[in-house]
């Protein structure tokens, strides 16, 4: 059980440092893109390429909570917090859902006003080049942030790469407006905005949907419950088990009631929930600490 233990604070560790990495990269891309964005923009007179500038401030907004849930989830536990911190990433999770979302509503009421009010350019070439820069480096940026996530299974940083990519798609759709707009169709540019706030409310609307999830103590998938069932029911001695868990963060919290020949004495009892403990946390992909409850097997 200590080696288990010591693998499995090496792990957090090093999924601590490397969620702090990437939030220091999006970030920092983040900002330099808002920048780029903002004077291609201006200088190229394109809503879209604007709505694309604000898109990217709110990135950095959302990528600033990841990194400050990354350092709450990574307390050690506490006595008022005896599961650890990992829920402020789940909370973080939300937050970024809430912050696209808004994004998503002033760019639709930028796009509607300027319909409304006939405010239709051309816009120049420097904010069809923006849209290019955009797609390619939060298109790899994207492919960083996900790898990432998958490997270290948070749904926190997998939230962010889909920001990410997400950027790179609404760019694509600016790039097809202010092309649009620039060989005589000026309202696909104001146009090329608003489809752009439709696709953050959809993303935000999945972001919430994972965060809402991990928040409502939701199962986790099916294969991983399979497999703690499996486990604990290889164990010898255990005729049957149930089994139930929660992620809190990178962690897995699992309670399984196991049913036992009732002639065997407490300390046999005891002993072959020590032997199903162990190997749910051994076996099972994040598991970080299972209660484990007797009772009698009966024909």
């Amino acid at each position: 059980m200590q080696d288990t233990a010591s693998k499995s604070a090496i792990g957090l560790e090093d999924r601590f440092e490397k969620g702090v990495q990437t939030s220091w990269v999006g970030i920092i891309v983040n900002v330099l893109l808002t920048a780029f964005k903002f004077v291609a923009g201006v200088l190229g007179h394109s809503q879209a390429m604007m709505a694309d500038a604000a898109e990217s401030s709110s990135d950095v907004i959302a990528t600033i909570a990841a990194l400050i849930s990354f350092r709450i989830s990574h307390k050690p536990v506490d006595w008022d917090h005896p599961y650890g911190h990992g829920r402020a990433e789940s909370i973080a999770t939300a937050f970024i859902a809430v912050v696209i979302a808004s994004t998503g509503i002033l760019i639709m009421g930028r796009t509607i006003y300027s319909i409304a009010l006939g405010q239709l350019g051309v816009p120049g070439s420097i904010a069809l080049i923006g849209a290019i820069v955009t797609i390619v480096i939060k298109e790899a940026l994207y492919q960083y942030v996900s790898h990432v996530g998958r490997r270290y299974n948070s749904s926190l940083l997998l939230a962010s790469a889909a920001d990410h990519r997400k950027d790179a798609l609404t760019s694509v759709a600016t790039l097809v407006g202010i092309a649009g707009a620039r060989v005589g169709y000026p309202i696909l540019d104001p146009l090329a905005a608003g489809l752009t706030s439709l696709m953050i409310f959809r993303l935000s609307y999945q972001i919430a949907t994972t965060a809402t999830r991990e928040l409502m103590d939701r199962l986790p998938e099916d294969t991983t419950m399979k497999k703690i069932t499996d486990v604990s029911e290889g164990c010898e001695g255990v005729e049957h088990a149930f089994t139930r868990a929660r992620r809190l963060g990178p962690s897995i919290y699992v309670d399984v009631k196991i049913d036992i020949d009732p002639d065997l004495t407490v300390s046999q009892g005891h002993e072959i929930a020590k032997r199903v403990k162990e190997r749910v946390i051994n076996d099972v992909e994040g598991a970080a600490d299972v209660m484990v409850h007797v009772n009698p097997h009966y024909d």
